[in-house]
């Protein structure tokens, strides 16, 4: 009689895929109900659409090995949440190789050295990456902005010292882009090119050792909602343009070196919230600011 191989079906592989990775993370107590007599589906931390695994969220969950390469075997994998964690050492770049990912948050782990230069490598559909609160370091690199369909950006709270790129500009579908608390940022202008972002509606880059005027361009930012760029170094004028934008509702400049008076007109009626604290700025309180209701 020949000898016959019967083969797994997609949801046994699958099975055997994730019970490998939680044999490779040392069996976390979190993932005790992963066993081989429950679909994967049933499973918590796995989101499923028409039976195939789509999203894996392993938040909070005190993981200290590495990443499994093996975690890209499951090819229609599109979120992956691994923050709070205790994921360590360099980038990585194992997850190139998840070639649907739209949702991928590294945030509040032990990552370090420098973002790779070929970040693009990425799957092109990401719309969201998180990598907040590590401790990365060196630029921020220009492939970043090779990233198309990016919706979300979070970079903020790392030990980056080196440049941001003008070329995050190019994120036309940008829309959250937060670059806070990093201090070791080597001091630099805020690029004309974000300007550019008609899309983006949370720019927060308080404490990132900006310099230079706040670009009179930022009259493109249409969508803009809350603008952070507290505890700098700028200076100059507030652009006339800033306060026009009809979006607007929250304006942090607050502890910067901004000189001139409160530009007029105030046609940001939407704004709730406004800190100008521990500028330069002279002359009187515009009447306008009776318009903000």
């Amino acid at each position: 009689m020949p000898f016959f191989v019967i083969p797994q079906s997609p949801t046994d592989h699958t099975r055997t895929t994730l019970l490998t990775i939680k044999q490779q993370w040392g069996n976390p107590s979190q993932l005790s109900s992963w066993n081989t007599s429950s679909p994967p589906c049933s499973w918590s931390e796995i989101t499923c659409t028409s039976d195939t695994v789509t999203g894996l969220n392993f938040t909070n969950y005190n993981i200290t090995e590495s990443i499994p390469p093996s975690i890209c075997d499951l090819k229609n994998l599109t979120m992956l949440d691994l923050s709070y964690n205790c994921f360590s050492g360099y980038f990585p770049t194992i997850l190139y190789n998840c070639s649907n990912l739209r949702y991928l948050d590294l945030s509040q782990n032990y990552f370090m050295g420098p973002i790779p230069s070929n970040v693009d490598r990425l799957s092109s559909s990401l719309r969201y990456i998180d990598v907040g609160a590590n401790s990365f370091s060196g630029d921020i690199r220009r492939a970043i902005g090779r990233l198309p369909e990016l919706r979300f950006l979070k970079l903020y709270a790392n030990e980056f010292n080196g440049s941001f790129p003008a070329e995050i500009g190019n994120l036309s579908n940008l829309e959250d882009l937060r670059m806070a608390y990093n201090p070791l940022f080597t001091p630099a202008k805020i690029p004309p090119e974000f300007g550019k972002l008609k899309k983006l509606t949370f720019l927060w880059i308080t404490k990132a050792n900006l310099i230079g005027e706040i670009p009179g361009n930022f009259s493109g930012l249409s969508s803009l909602e809350w603008l952070d760029l507290s505890f700098n170094d700028l200076e100059g004028p507030i652009p006339k343009a800033l306060f026009q934008l009809k979006n607007l509702s929250v304006a942090y400049l607050y502890s910067n070196r901004l000189t001139g008076g409160i530009p007029t007109p105030i046609q940001s009626l939407n704004l709730t919230l406004i800190d100008l604290a521990n500028n330069n700025l002279s002359g009187s309180i515009p009447e306008d600011f009776g318009k903000l209701q």
